[in-house]
């Protein structure tokens, strides 16, 4: 598979936090069949041991996206929705991601197949002038519109109160972008791929682990469970990051940008391990692969916790417009570049 059908496959499958399970049997089967031993623990994060000589090194990226989740079907069989992260508490706005995908495709995960809907909101002529004058937002402006004409008919599709609903726009291709949902953190899976596909452990410097973790956007679930279970000596997050080059971003404030590398992330609310983070940069020059830098103000990855548990921890961001949202935008060359680093990186440099 080509970086942009391997991309495209990882962000149209479903996977909402908590229910990561059709990413992570996809992954399973193609690093499988690379002869790499494959787990799956009890909260759901995938490990791959790739092998190699020396230090124990897990390379991660999450397979969870932003979601919603269904807290009422009521008896027309709408589903009425709140978030399905850590933010609970948020206060939607037509800024919010919440609000970004009125009008688009929506997709109900349950136990069985995935019923489609549309996310939908009161509209045009029917608005009261009090509806239409509304300044603040609630969890009551929005909800999913599945063509059941009853809880019973919802119900009978297999709906349940805690499903999860995401986003479920088609994967465009413009150039060489690429626009999508869940490209958090399909893309840092990608890259984890492209690893995988050609790697030669007999030629690396570290013991590799690949590991897929689980609900990061809940609050770096998976990767707490992992960073006990594996022991690892260091880790390497691969996740995307903040990009600029749009209107109404001073470049002050975040100056990396799509098409110019990988991004070495030195500090967000982690500070990252200097040494490693040197090596990083070594392995890149070696291989004539340019990096970006960057501080993030707010931001957190997996690799966070592997410094919480006092894990040497670097994370590689893939520079990403639009982030949280149903058309987050990444540049194919980079993913590319960053499977390139990692590989690099693994050799010893």
């Amino acid at each position: 598979m080509s970086t942009f059908e391997i991309l495209r496959t990882l962000c149209e499958l479903p996977g909402p936090g908590g229910d990561e399970r059709r990413v992570q049997e996809f992954l399973r089967e193609r690093w499988s069949a690379r002869g790499f031993e494959v787990s799956i623990d009890g909260v759901g994060n995938l490990a791959a041991h790739v092998g190699g000589q020396g230090p124990k090194l897990a390379l991660c990226a999450h397979a969870d996206e932003v979601c919603l989740a269904v807290r009422h079907i009521d008896d027309d069989g709408y589903l009425w929705l709140s978030s399905g992260q850590r933010d609970i508490e948020a206060r939607p706005s037509l800024r919010s991601p919440y609000f970004l995908p009125l009008g688009h495709p929506a997709l109900v995960i349950t136990d069985g197949e995935p019923v489609p809907g549309v996310f939908a909101t009161l509209t045009g002529h029917i608005l009261t002038k009090a509806q239409r004058d509304k300044k603040e937002l609630d969890w009551n402006d929005i909800w999913v519109d599945v063509g059941a004409p009853s809880l019973g008919a919802a119900e009978e599709r297999g709906i349940r109160v805690g499903d999860r609903v995401i986003w479920s726009p088609p994967t465009r291709r413009v150039g060489d972008l690429v626009y999508a949902k869940a490209m958090d953190d399909r893309a840092g899976l990608a890259v984890l791929d492209l690893f995988a596909q050609r790697a030669d452990p007999r030629a690396f410097a570290y013991d590799v682990y690949l590991v897929s973790t689980v609900q990061e956007e809940l609050g770096l679930i998976g990767a707490a469970s992992v960073s006990r279970r594996l022991g690892c000596e260091l880790a390497i997050a691969v996740d995307i990051g903040l990009s600029g080059d749009v209107p109404g971003v001073d470049q002050k404030d975040v100056a990396t940008r799509v098409g110019a590398g990988p991004i070495l992330v030195h500090k967000d609310l982690y500070a990252y391990d200097r040494a490693l983070i040197r090596e990083l940069e070594r392995a890149a020059a070696a291989a004539s692969i340019a990096v970006q830098h960057a501080v993030y103000v707010i931001y957190g990855s997996d690799a966070g916790e592997f410094v919480r548990a006092g894990v040497r921890a670097a994370l590689i961001a893939i520079a990403t417009r639009y982030t949280h949202s149903p058309f987050e935008a990444v540049h194919l060359g980079d993913i590319d570049a960053a499977g390139a680093l990692v590989e690099r990186f693994a050799r010893g440099s």
